[in-house]
């Protein structure tokens, strides 16, 4: 890509100076403005005011428009757009875009959501990666903010490839890697998180607050149980936003320093921190911050022991966080309140709390929160003296614990029988090299007879023809696919054909079509060894999840059909969902040794009768595969029970 850029640029030197213009121009502009807003905020405001009414119809007059949208939101006042007749196309993506930013900071994500889902749609008909960039960006920092960090993934990883494919992108890169890094940070990949925080001290401009980036390093040591040089990180942040006045952001660094002194049991000093952050987002209607210091008050209190004014402060945060919709930090309120009312001995309502947790754990289907809720439930129940209740909690919550070593058990087998594949492919590289030199040496031996020089390379030439022609003839006729190690296609349908009706009325057949999410991007990024990595760790998935009388094989490409055999009809969605858990939730490494996760979509259909009509089954299949894409991917569909929709876009929201 960089070397047919280069062509073009030599190609046409006019273009070359026009483009560097743009970049210093919009560079120079974005320097100007973060200098005013530091002295002279109407100098500012008058500043974006300007650029805004000197672009033209665009992606840079969107992402202009959001930094209005701030800029009125910090000073209290409303932001709606401008209305334009002339440019009424472009008129409704703005009015749409500042809808999706005022429903986010109204914390009304789901609209927010809807809206920038759209204007994604969008760019990617035009195919405008900048801006893909830019509702990438809002869609992981939304995501982020409602605790959806695995759904946040998907729109960060893709704005982590997409910022790497363009050298200037509209929306600075400093700020797609800050939301970057807090994703990968609140998903547990600590290494690729500290990764990309040095990426953006590398690049992040003088004139630019890095006073976030000292923040979220701060928390991130703090998570790695570094506090002191974490709180060395977060005072520099408040020092920072302290002199440059800016409350929003010195309230978020107050609540950091206090997360990480209540990790130390220093509860006078969280307590202080995470009133001072409670104080300021009420100052300026900031009922996300508010939430999270009404629940590092409600725990600081506890802490100290003050039960009555923790508890109060968490139920607000409750309720705050319902109102949200944010599971992940109700979740933590619940166990929060359990422990607390356990502490007193208040036992009942100790119960009523852990028993909410655990049942917002399988809403949400979070083994995190469940095994914490479990452990919670054993806890006071064997307290009350209920030992045979307590004793049951303990087992689920033991089960719970050894699923999730089972699945980190199950990652180890699959990257163990990757090196060994690896260590024998190596092997017949050896061999195959020594046998290459061999009929080297048998060459070079013949051609010291030169009469009969041309009729023995002839004759070699004849027989590598031969040897050629016999191993493809040979490889056609193995049933195996020979990336994959799975049945290839025509046998794989040979086999489902012959299946014949189930012989017990409650057991099913259970017919899978399974495609890769984005496996072209894994290419792209990675490059096509990865993606034969990609296809041989989710067909080793897929076989893990079988029995022995089961089928399964590579239709093409990415795409995977799978039999289960005889499964009992109140068991067929939790095979399907169980294969679709393990194939999102199990990492593999690519050829330069980084971590990747892969997702797929599922339809399936269960059925007592004969397979024999395995085309009108695909055609049912794939129809529901479609559904499956539409609805944002990384999802199961029900072929038989679940609606299917034929409808063009692919954008529908989640």
């Amino acid at each position: 890509m960089k070397m047919l850029l280069a062509k073009v640029l030599a190609l046409s030197s006019l273009f070359t100076s026009i483009h560097s213009y743009a970049q210093s121009d919009r560079a120079q502009w974005e320097e100007a403005y973060a200098n005013a807003l530091k002295s002279n905020e109407q100098r500012a405001l008058s500043l974006l005011q300007d650029r805004y009414n000197s672009l033209q119809p665009g992606v840079e007059k969107l992402y202009v428009s959001s930094k209005l949208h701030g800029f009125m939101l910090l000073h209290g006042q409303p932001y709606y757009g401008n209305k334009n007749a002339l440019y009424s196309e472009f008129t409704s993506k703005e009015e749409r875009f500042v809808d999706a930013l005022n429903s986010e900071e109204q914390l009304d994500f789901i609209s927010a959501r809807k809206g920038y889902l759209s204007l994604l749609q969008d760019a990617d008909n035009i195919n405008s990666l900048d801006g893909k960039i830019l509702l990438e960006y809002h869609l992981c920092r939304v995501l982020n903010r409602q605790a959806l960090y695995h759904q946040a993934e998907v729109y960060c990883s893709s704005l982590n490839t997409h910022i790497k494919d363009i050298k200037d992108p509209i929306l600075p890169k400093y700020k797609a890697l800050r939301v970057i890094g807090n994703n990968q940070e609140f998903i547990g990949n600590y290494q690729a998180a500290l990764n990309s925080y040095q990426q953006l001290i590398a690049i992040v401009p003088n004139y630019v607050d890095s006073s976030g980036v000292y923040n979220d390093t701060g928390l991130l040591l703090s998570n790695l149980g570094h506090y002191e040089q974490a709180k060395k990180y977060i005072n520099i942040a408040l020092t920072m936003r302290n002199a440059l006045g800016i409350p929003l952001k010195l309230a978020q660094t107050h609540h950091s320093m206090g997360k990480v002194t209540l990790q130390q049991k220093e509860y006078e000093l969280a307590t202080s921190h995470f009133m001072q952050s409670k104080l300021i987002s009420q100052r300026y209607d900031y009922h996300y911050g508010i939430t999270y210091a009404q629940l590092g008050l409600g725990q600081a209190h506890i802490g100290l022991g003050n039960f009555e004014r923790g508890t109060r402060e968490l139920l607000d945060a409750l309720d705050s966080a319902a109102k949200q919709e944010n599971a992940h930090i109700r979740g933590e309120i619940y166990l929060t309140l359990a422990s607390a009312h356990q502490k007193q001995s208040k036992y009942i309502a100790a119960l009523d709390f852990a028993h909410q947790a655990l049942n917002l754990a399988e809403t949400i289907r979070s083994e995190r929160l469940s095994a914490q809720s479990l452990k919670t439930l054993a806890e006071i129940s064997e307290l009350q003296g209920n030992y045979s209740v307590a004793l049951n909690y303990y087992r689920n919550y033991a089960k719970s614990e050894l699923s999730k070593r089972d699945k980190e058990n199950k990652s180890a087998f699959v990257a163990l029988d990757a090196t060994r594949r690896d260590y024998l492919n190596e092997i017949q590289t050896k061999n195959l090299s020594k046998e290459n030199q061999k009929l080297r040496e048998q060459n070079s031996s013949l051609e010291q007879y030169n009469d009969i020089s041309g009729f023995a390379i002839g004759l070699l030439l004849m027989l590598i023809l031969v040897l050629f022609a016999y191993q493809r003839r040979k490889t056609a006729l193995l049933e195996l696919d020979a990336l994959s190690g799975a049945l290839n296609r025509a046998a794989c349908i040979r086999n489902i054909k012959k299946q014949p009706a189930t012989n017990h009325p409650d057991y099913r057949s259970v017919l899978l079509l399974i495609d890769l999410d984005d496996f072209k991007g894994i290419n792209d990024c990675y490059g096509h060894p990865t993606g034969d990595r990609a296809l041989k760790h989710v067909i080793e998935i897929i076989k893990s999840q079988m029995n022995s009388r089961d089928i399964t094989g590579r239709l093409g490409g990415e795409e995977f059909i799978v039999l289960f055999k005889d499964v009992d009809e109140l068991d067929v969605q939790e095979r399907v969902e169980r294969l679709h858990q393990v194939i999102a939730n199990t990492m593999f490494s690519s050829e330069c040794r980084q971590s990747v996760k892969l997702t797929a979509s599922i339809s399936y259909l269960a059925t007592t009768k004969a397979l024999n009509d395995f085309d009108e089954l695909y055609s049912i299949l794939d129809q529901a595969l479609y559904q499956a894409k539409r609805n944002g991917k990384n999802c199961v569909v029900d072929a038989y029970n679940d609606p299917i929709y034929l409808a063009s876009s692919a954008y529908a929201p989640a």
